[in-house]
């Protein structure tokens, strides 16, 4: 019989909900999964743990995240605390033999970032960044018809991450707000996203020219709102990539425009359950939907066009996390 995998989570807001539903839909999506338990939560305001706790089963409730890090009944650490707490959780956690999910970004700051990956490399634990986007079926294809050549060789990209829910002054950012809690503003907090995709499509970027700052007047408060970079790929191929919270008119805008030399992809969130396909020697673009035949699109619907949803991401990316911890732990 396999034994449960025991998850503590370190942080109790938004996504740390997020992620509680996908522990608890992952093993009935994907059933060849090891058995989860919600062990322990922790967080700074009890009352918030607690609430988190009710709401998806977690036995626990505590505000020090050491009880979790160095629990003998503990075996994820998944941290979903503001970005300049993660490097002292995850480095505790590994160096106490637990592996970790950490939400995105890794870091408020390069340092922070370097000694958490330096922390993962020296343990033979598994360590997680939640970039759940790339594991998006029609997107996860996308990179497939990449792989495979679909439309040549990549030449340019343009990608996205654009929203507006900090357009306003009025409008808090919580933590957020500071260089020393949020590191880069727009450019951490939806930048590290497109990111990703543009890595996960294209490679290595290996030159970049940037803008970034703010855009909007908050006295006294500096932060990034909007990043606009081009980008050379180690390919050769160049990139054009934008991110920003403040941008008016954008409301989870996530896309990509990929071009190779002989076909293109686009993909946009806000169409989130189909992609348009140029392969090579066709005219046009194909739209393609969302379907069973696409990665990971089988667990969740039966025939195209039955559309999934954004915490559907989540409960891909933790599965895969969860698929790959028992394997690790045997080789021990």
């Amino acid at each position: 019989m396999t034994r449960s995998l025991r998850i503590g989570i370190v942080g109790a807001g938004y996504i740390a909900g997020v992620h509680s539903a996908a522990y608890v839909t992952a093993r009935g999506t994907f059933p060849d999964l090891p058995p989860v338990e919600l062990r322990r939560v922790v967080d700074a305001d009890i009352e918030r743990a607690a609430m988190l706790a009710s709401s998806w089963g977690w036995g626990e409730q505590g505000s020090d995240w050491r009880a979790i890090t160095r629990a003998d009944d503990v075996d994820v650490v998944d941290i979903c605390t503001p970005n300049d707490l993660h490097v002292e959780v995850a480095v505790d956690a590994l160096h106490h033999g637990k592996h970790v999910i950490c939400e995105k970004p890794l870091a408020a700051d390069l340092d922070a970032a370097r000694a958490m990956a330096e922390a993962a490399r020296g343990s033979d634990r598994l360590a997680q960044v939640c970039f759940y986007y790339r594991t998006w079926p029609v997107i996860a294809w996308a990179g497939q018809l990449v792989r495979e050549g679909a439309i040549g060789t990549p030449l340019h990209l343009r990608a996205w991450m654009l929203q507006d829910y900090a357009a306003a002054a009025h409008r808090g950012l919580g933590w957020r707000a500071t260089s020393h809690s949020g590191g880069a503003g727009a450019l951490d907090d939806l930048g590290s996203h497109v990111l990703d995709l543009a890595h996960y499509l294209v490679g290595d970027i290996s030159a970049v020219q940037a803008t970034c700052g703010p855009t909007v007047d908050r006295g006294p408060l500096s932060v990034i709102d909007a990043a606009s970079i081009l980008a050379e790929f180690s390919s050769g191929a160049t990139g054009v990539i934008e991110a920003s919270w403040a941008m008016r008119g954008h409301a989870c805008d996530l896309g990509f425009d990929l071009v190779g030399d002989e076909g293109a992809i686009r993909f946009s969130w806000e169409r989130a359950n189909e992609l348009h396909v140029q392969r090579a020697g066709s005219e046009g673009f194909e739209r393609a939907l969302l379907g069973p035949s696409q990665p990971g699109g089988g667990a969740f619907v039966g025939v195209p066009g039955q559309q999934m949803g954004y915490r559907d991401a989540f409960t891909i990316g933790i599965a895969t996390m969860l698929t790959a911890i028992p394997m690790v732990n045997a080789s021990r």
